[in-house]
């Protein structure tokens, strides 16, 4: 796996969507990165001997969401999201779980039929509409709100890391024809903020194996 902190940072892949979740371990604080699949994220707790204080959403679509209200309802957890992602993840349509069934289906090429109920949570305790700075331990946190793949996305940046969420997948470019995408606000706030980030940064995707940003990177993304 490619991940410059192998000890503290780790990344749960949920195996029917294939969404990644990324756990933050800073002494004995923890930090929970979009929570898919609250069993696995709970057994990491537990091995760790890890209790969860804040959670962060890069976005509302329901395969980063998956575990959060489990996850809320065990551990006393403060969610911290873009106000527009809070709103979407109440939403069955916004948060697309009323068709991940049928988005799996034809993304499998008709060969795959999961079950994939709907499914909503209530909105975020902290939510904004502005970049925020602020701490996470020691190191320092920026939020950054991008709309474009949904109206709620955002990026973060933790100690020179950047957590795209949906933004820079490997081998897939951004998808803005889900439900709340919307290509002239990806082209307008995200693409420019996007085309900034250095060269050598190391780039945590929502899905996929974390990877360096370089050239390739930029030529695959018209960046």
């Amino acid at each position: 796996m490619n991940n410059p902190y192998p000890d503290r940072i780790f990344r749960i892949v949920e195996p029917v969507t294939e969404s990644n979740c990324y756990v933050i371990r800073e002494e004995d604080k923890c930090m929970i990165i979009d929570p898919n699949d609250f069993t696995a994220i709970r057994e990491l707790l537990q091995k760790w001997g890890l209790m969860p204080g804040l959670v962060l959403l890069t976005h509302e679509h329901c395969d980063h969401i998956g575990g959060l209200n489990e996850l809320r309802r065990t551990y006393p957890v403060t969610v911290a999201a873009t106000e527009a992602c809070s709103a979407g993840i109440g939403n069955q349509t916004r948060n697309m779980s009323r068709m991940m069934e049928t988005f799996l289906y034809f993304k499998s090429g008709e060969k795959k039929l999961v079950h994939y109920p709907p499914f909503q949570c209530r909105k975020a305790d902290l939510t904004f509409t502005d970049r925020i700075c602020c701490k996470f331990a020691t190191r320092q946190l920026e939020l950054i709100p991008l709309p474009g793949h949904t109206p709620g996305s955002m990026v973060i940046r933790y100690d020179g890391c950047i957590f795209c969420g949906d933004y820079l997948l490997p081998g897939d470019r951004v998808v803005t024809r889900l439900p709340g995408g919307d290509g002239d606000a990806y082209e307008k706030y995200a693409k420019p903020w996007l085309k900034t980030i250095p060269d050598g940064t190391w780039i945590f995707p929502g899905h996929g194996e974390p990877f360096r940003m370089n050239r390739e990177v930029r030529e695959f993304h018209e960046l």
